[in-house]
Parts: structure tokens; sequence; C-alpha cells
């Protein structure tokens, strides 16, 4: 069956299981032969993957890929392997090269993870299939020819959560369909972000004190110059917007910017305000010299507080992915019976003995 039809196959009789007979189980592997472009915008990614199937019985017949959208290339052989107790098992095995979509949580961003996961179900309910990870074989990812490395860092490992999902096309709307998600885990490059976006925002919003250097009985010349500043602040605002999809809640970088906005704006406030307090104070410019403080103590106060939540949800994440890591190590001591090794940095050997985590 082609992997990259967008419609489904019918399967009349999936309404409801067999009496008496157990549901058969799919082992499948998942090989990331190499990771093309990631696009935060279209919130999709490039890929050639490889995924092999073994069951006992040809169910896989209604397996596809459900977030596909399309396909450049497809191989597709079949093969009957025998287990230690010479049982037969079919495998089939599939070469897949196209575009994949992937729903981003940006809530982080730039200093935020991404899921790349390539989906897989049935169109048989889960009373008649069950997709597993294949405890024989490990599925792999070959970080070695990732492509959009200068962006993004590819971890090393790949993890499998199962699910189900409920079909609308079918007669009832309460069968089951297996679902079985495979992906690995990409962090963004967000040094970029940081010298281009936040550094140069960070020195425009700072750049508002220097209003109060103007003699406070000129408010139009500050007020200049708080506009000039604020339009500035409004023109990286633009620019952050390009490199994300139109989401409806703020990022990091978001928060961040609207911050600096509304702090510059609160200074013009001031500055048009402040010129018509007439008091016994105005005489000696002590309300301007209090607002002076009270906004230094307002934006060092945020500036900490944004750098601290940036650093500790960052660190967050990384142990996590970390433990997951290590969760993956441990699996593949188990599965390969030797330690497994990252081809991130070894180069070419033939002659090595080094387990080579792309090969199927």
């Amino acid at each position: 069956m082609d992997l990259s039809e967008v419609s489904e196959q019918e399967h009349p009789d999936v309404e409801g299981a067999v009496p008496g007979k157990q549901p058969k189980t799919v082992y499948v592997k998942v090989v990331f032969l190499k990771l093309g472009e990631i696009e935060t915008v279209k919130e999709q990614f490039v890929a050639d993957v490889f995924i092999q199937a073994r069951w006992r019985e040809q169910v896989l017949d209604s397996c596809k890929i459900q977030n596909l959208t399309s396909s450049t290339k497809r191989n597709k052989w079949n093969e009957i392997r025998f287990g230690k107790s010479g049982e037969a098992f079919i495998v089939e095995r599939r070469r897949i090269s196209g575009t994949f979509t992937e729903k981003m949580e940006l809530e982080d961003f730039p200093f935020d993870s991404q899921d790349l996961s390539i989906l897989m179900t049935s169109d048989l309910p889960v009373k008649e299939v069950i997709l597993e990870e294949d405890n024989q074989d490990l599925s792999t990812i070959n970080v070695a020819s990732f492509a959009d490395e200068q962006e993004w860092f590819l971890s090393d490992h790949v993890e499998s959560n199962k699910s189900v999902i409920r079909k609308e096309f079918t007669q009832s709307k309460n069968v089951e369909f297996p679902v079985l998600r495979v992906s690995c885990i990409a962090t963004r490059q967000f040094m970029f972000f940081v010298w281009n976006i936040i550094i140069i925002t960070f020195i425009i919003s700072t750049l508002s004190f220097a209003t109060f250097s103007v003699d406070r009985t000129l408010p139009q010349n500050r007020l200049q110059l708080a506009f000039t500043l604020t339009l500035t602040g409004v023109t990286f605002r633009f620019v952050a917007n390009q490199s994300l999809p139109k989401i409806s809640y703020l990022t990091k970088l978001d928060k961040y910017i609207l911050f600096c906005m509304i702090f510059n704006f609160l200074v013009s406030v001031w500055h048009a305000g402040g010129s018509q307090i007439d008091d016994g104070t105005a005489a000696d410019g002590q309300h301007d010299f209090w607002a002076f403080i009270f906004f230094i103590i307002l934006y060092s106060s945020f500036q900490l507080l944004f750098f601290l939540t940036v650093l500790i949800r960052y660190l967050v994440a990384r142990q996590k992915i970390e433990m997951k890591m290590k969760a993956y190590q441990e699996k593949a001591v188990l599965v390969l019976g030797q330690k497994w090794s990252s081809n991130r940095r070894v180069k070419s050997d033939r002659n090595s003995n080094r387990i080579n985590p792309t090969q199927f």
C-alpha cells in the first residue's frame, strides 16, 4: 500500500473484532536516516526514514504514516525471519523520504526543544492489532547526517509512545485505532536570537534612561528621544514575528520584547505627565529623581527575573533530555547486548567494531 496517499483504505469490517480472537501485535522499528531542514514557521521537517515492521500475520497492509504530507522516494521489500524457537515472522521494510508535519510547542522560543515525530497508525482497531516498539531491533537516528545543525542540536536517542485515536469516517465513533509515535528531539541553537534580537532590544530599552539626562524643563526633547526608541523596538518586534508561525500565545522572546516596549511607553508617559507636576519638590527635581530610581528598580527586576526563568527552564529541559538519553542507552545495552555509541563525531571506519546506529 502506498504510504504517501492521503486517502485511507476502506475496511468495512473494522467496527468490531472477531469474537474470541486475540489482537495481533506488530513490532515496529524506525531509523531516522537523515534529517533535513526544520521549518518553525510552517511547523514541518524533512526526513529520510527507514521503517521496519515485524508480525506473525499479514496485518501490515493497513498501516500508514499519519503525518506525512509529501513524499519523494518510497521503497518497500519483505522477507521471512525465523525466531529462536523456529516461529516465522513476516518482516516488511520501507524507506520514505518526504516532508512531515509537527505541531511545535513554542512557549520557550528561542530556548526550546522540539519533538520530531513519525506517527504510525492502522485502519484496524485496537481489538485486532496492536502497534509496539520492536524489542529485538533498536530504533536509532543518524545524527552525523543532520543537515540543519547550524540552527538545531539533534539528540542521539529515539523514544516511542503508544496512544489511540478515533476516526471520523468509521460507522461507530467509539472505535479506537492504535497509534505509535516514534520521536527524536532537536534543541534550537538560540545564540542567533540572543545576539541579533535580545541584546539589541536590551540596548534600545536601556537607552530610555538616557532621556533623563535631558533637562526636565524640556519635555519635548525627552519625548522625541523616547518615541524614537519605542518605534525602533516595534521594528524588532516585526523581525521576531518572521521567525514564528501565527500562534495565539506569547513566546519567551515575545514577552521580552513586549516588556521592553511597555517600559519605553511608561518612560514616555512619565516625561509627558511629569512636566505637569508643580509642587514643593518640583523646583529641585526630586520627583524626577525618584521616578528615575523607580524605573531602574523595575527594569533591573524584570531583567533578572527573565534571565533566571529562562536559565532554570532550560536546565530542567536539558536534564529531562539527558535522563531520556540515559534510559535509551540502557535499553540499547539490553537489545544489542553491548554498549551503544553515537556516530556524531566518529568518522566512518570499516575496520571498527563500533555499533553503527543506522545499520539495518
